[in-house]
């Protein structure tokens, strides 16, 4: 059977797995199947930005309902494009199924393009698919911290760069909201490594993740989310907001007024309360979109520099990360259906990385 699982646009929260008919493949095409993929409080942001963002958009449902996009590895199972042979593995952007169907093009021995017309439009970052064989930075070993890592690694260092270049907004401390979260964690780790001077580093987090954060030693300071209120008045800071809690937004702008000197919102792992209030004191929240981020730092660079300076920091934090999460797997449809209603009730425990196998 052909699975998917598919999503209410409207109520993200609403999910079921559907059947889905497969179909012969056009000329220059080629069939992935999907052998295994991660699920994080990342793929839940690209559910409740799916509209906006155009997440909805990679992989439309026959059913008009969404199709989760997330980060794995799939195979060659059929192809009927030149070059591109039975049996390679790839790893890239799929939705939460067994099975895509692409047109590559732009095909080199690192990677492909998928052209299909619907994504002719979409950021160019998400229709990559990289040829596992040629990727000097792939190895089967490091396979589950390629899928649960890399896609939030790569947000985090272009944060961390874009922090450098605006000198923290002239904030004395970087807030980290959700910072249990991994794509916090990983920015935590960027601005520990190679601080930016005279700036700190505080985690904005729960009383039940608060030994966990403080435990890394990947920020300077940890202030709990009901104590948000004594914060230092006076003192300037610049938040990054990994949570997107309506509610967090409120209290913090009310509470530092003038001090926030940014608000640059990142995630949405408190998906179903995430819309600021249009009415807030101080400065007006900005959306972080990595792509955007991404091309001009490839243009300011080059690719290659761009690529050496990623793999860098990327085979760094692979390291300090080794011994912090805990691998888990679950198993095809059913599985994938209960990660994710698991990561909407916010019920993942901040050291769990989770994969579903197909």
């Amino acid at each position: 059977m052909n699975w998917a699982l598919s999503i209410d646009k409207a109520n993200i929260a609403d999910a079921h797995i559907v059947e889905e008919n497969s179909r012969s493949l056009g000329e220059g095409e080629i069939r992935l199947g999907i052998h295994e993929f991660a699920l994080t409080a990342n793929n839940i942001t690209y559910a409740a930005f799916g509209a906006p963002m155009r997440y909805w958009d990679f992989f439309p449902g026959a059913d008009g309902r969404g199709r989760l996009p997330v980060w794995g590895f799939a195979e060659i199972t059929e192809s009927r494009c030149e070059g591109l042979d039975i049996g390679e593995r790839v790893y890239g952007y799929f939705p939460a199924a067994n099975e895509l169907i692409v047109t590559p093009g732009r095909i080199d021995p690192h990677a492909f393009i998928d052209m299909s017309g619907h994504r002719a439009e979409l950021p160019p970052a998400y229709n990559r698919y990289v040829r596992c064989a040629a990727d000097p930075a792939w190895s089967k070993r490091r396979e589950p911290a390629q899928m649960v890592l890399q896609p939030l690694f790569i947000t985090s260092f272009l944060i961390a760069h874009f922090l450098r270049e605006e000198n923290a907004f002239g904030a004395e401390t970087i807030l980290l909201s959700s910072a249990s979260s991994k794509t916090a964690l990983a920015l935590a780790w960027l601005l520990h490594k190679t601080p930016i001077e005279g700036v700190t580093v505080m985690a904005l987090t729960s009383k039940g993740n608060g030994d966990f954060v403080r435990g890394l030693g990947f920020y300077d300071s940890t202030c709990l989310y009901d104590d948000l209120e004594t914060l230092k008045a006076g003192a300037s800071y610049g938040l990054i907001d990994f949570a997107g809690n309506g509610e967090l937004n409120r209290r913090l702008h009310g509470h530092l007024v003038d001090d926030l000197k940014a608000n640059i919102r990142v995630g949405g792992a408190h998906w179903e309360n995430s819309a600021p209030a249009s009415d807030l004191p101080g400065p007006k929240p900005q959306f972080f979109f990595a792509p955007d981020h991404a091309r001009a730092r490839i243009k300011e660079w080059g690719q290659a520099e761009f690529d050496q300076r990623y793999k860098t920091a990327w085979d760094g934090f692979v390291d300090a990360a080794a011994d912090i999460f805990n691998y888990q797997q679950a198993e095809a449809a059913d599985g994938a259906l209960g990660v994710y209603n698991q990561l909407i009730e916010g019920g993942m425990p901040a050291q769990t990385a989770q994969t579903v196998g197909v």
